[in-house]
């Protein structure tokens, strides 16, 4: 595939930046490509650059390598953005960056001025002309996204990305990287060795990842085949996870049978209350429950009959899934308590956004069961492996990596969310659940049919994340905010921003 040829851009204010397309729903075409340019990293920009690759994505059907591409983009903007900083920052301190004494005498404080001051400097790259362009473009065989920065790196510098480049090609996995790359020179290199182990992972070779850097800039580009297969090379470590999922008891005969008793047509609050009654644990779960943010309503619920009159029976009955899961899983998994609450806070946001979407009651008790369960496989994991799990979340938090679901299955061999959907399985869960933990992370992936369920649970932990600071509302893809009923990133940004002051009130 030939390189884009120079063509004209115009600002584009609707985009946030400049580019030769018109609007985001500009035809995508074979040898047709788009082409980007803009100075710093705003939502904006972000918004465009993503949805756009979602849009080419979908069109080809590789939408199963969202997850590491999205990352490798992140990754390379974000390096290329730094690598034009550097150089406003060397040429206002008089230092010469092609000098290796200099440069090692000025890196340090770069690092510390540009965490301190990051807008202030990349607001002066326009002025110095320092742009990042990026290209996506397509033909019957490839897609390749270029990311191109209008500078020459340093021979110490090129060395540096050359090394971690051919650095990953030796690692069979991310738990090694994890253990080599402890610290480096300049923090970056754990970022760009990892962004290839989940290309990798993704059934994307050492060829997919391109770097050249002279006359007067760099180049990275990434290239994905329209034909990618995924192939696992961790099977013996994914052995003994599933092998632990093997052990796991059967799920509760006792809520089986509560379950049976709410479809019999005689059955009444009075007596399911009295089979609930017979186990204590389950009849505080569900008082428990009822007080919750996605449940409650007015005062503090005292009584069970109350609480199953406020939950309502068919609502309990998908209820009890989730309610049986925590009675099996919380005093054998120590990550239990901390994940349990946050699905009890992505139910209450579930809740809003399937009133939103303008649920039947029975749809919406499924969402609110199917949230509660969603993230079972997270407290496996966190268990079984909880060394590169804790590390897999400090540095995706620290570095923005665009989602930790590729990382785990570099780094462990297998994700939470495939881990869930084992037990679901195990445990004969409907398959509106199984589907739900397995596809939360990757919505776009799963079956239509499913949509409905996924994507608004995806959007929950989207919630949970940015108000947590640890994920960009510019990274949601638009279709998933369309099937939700939010018409664009400001209304999503408004609705989310409401839900957390009302969960906050509970």
């Amino acid at each position: 595939m030939a390189s884009p040829k120079a063509v004209t851009l115009e600002y584009k204010q609707d985009l946030g930046l400049h580019s030769n397309i018109d609007d985001i729903n500009h035809p995508i075409l074979e040898n047709s490509p788009f082409h980007f340019k803009f100075f710093q990293i705003t939502d904006e920009v972000e918004n465009t650059l993503y949805q756009v690759l979602d849009r080419f994505l979908l069109q080809l059907d590789l939408i199963i390598v969202r997850d590491s591409v999205l990352a490798a983009v992140k990754e390379t903007v974000t390096n290329a953005i730094k690598a034009n900083a550097k150089r406003v920052f060397f040429k206002n301190r008089a230092s010469n960056i092609e000098n290796e004494a200099e440069y090692e005498a000025g890196i340090a404080e770069f690092k510390k001025t540009y965490l301190e001051n990051r807008d202030t400097i990349e607001e002066s790259l326009q002025r110095n002309n320092f742009g990042v362009f990026v290209s996506f473009i397509h033909n019957k065989s490839l897609m390749r996204i270029r990311i191109m920065n209008n500078v020459q790196l340093t021979s110490a510098e090129s060395t540096r990305i050359k090394e971690r480049i051919d650095k990953a090609k030796t690692y069979n996995d991310l738990a090694e990287a994890f253990m080599d790359m402890s610290s480096d020179q300049e923090g970056a290199g754990l970022g760009l060795i990892m962004t290839l182990m989940m290309l990798r992972n993704d059934g994307l070779g050492d060829s997919a990842f391109k770097f050249e850097s002279g006359e007067n800039k760099t180049v990275f580009m990434i290239d994905i085949p329209s034909k990618v297969s995924k192939e696992s090379q961790q099977l013996e470590k994914i052995d003994d996870i599933v092998s632990q999922i093997d052990n796991l008891p059967t799920f509760p005969k006792a809520i089986k049978d509560i379950q049976d008793a709410i479809d019999k047509p005689n059955s009444s609050i009075g007596t399911i209350a009295e089979m609930i009654k017979r186990d204590i644990a389950l009849s505080a779960n569900i008082l428990k429950l009822s007080n919750s943010a996605a449940f409650r309503r007015g005062g503090r619920v005292e009584s069970l009959d109350r609480a199953i009159q406020l939950i309502g029976l068919k609502e309990l009955q998908t209820l009890l899934y989730s309610l049986g899961t925590k009675q099996m899983l919380e005093d054998k998994f120590p990550a239990f308590a901390a994940i349990w609450e946050k699905s009890n806070e992505s139910a209450f946001y579930c809740k809003a956004i399937g009133q939103k979407m303008g649920m039947n009651k029975s749809d919406l008790s499924n969402l609110i069961a199917a949230s509660l369960l969603h993230d079972i496989g997270e407290i496996l994991l966190l268990s079984f492996d909880k060394q590169h799990m804790s590390q897999i979340k400090t540095y995706s938090n620290s570095r923005e990596i665009a989602s930790t679901i590729s990382m785990e299955e570099s780094a462990i061999g297998i994700t939470h969310s495939k881990l869930g959907a084992m037990v679901g399985e195990k445990w004969s869960f409907p398959i509106l659940y199984v589907k739900a933990m397995e596809f939360h992370h990757r919505p776009l992936v799963a079956d239509e049919e499913y949509a409905s369920i996924v994507f608004p649970i995806y959007l929950s932990d989207m919630m949970i994340a940015i108000n947590a600071k640890e994920a960009k509302s510019s990274e949601i893809p638009i279709e998933i905010l369309k099937l939700c009923k939010l018409n664009s990133k400001s209304e999503f940004d408004s609705f989310r921003t409401k839900l957390k002051e009302e969960f906050l009130t509970y």
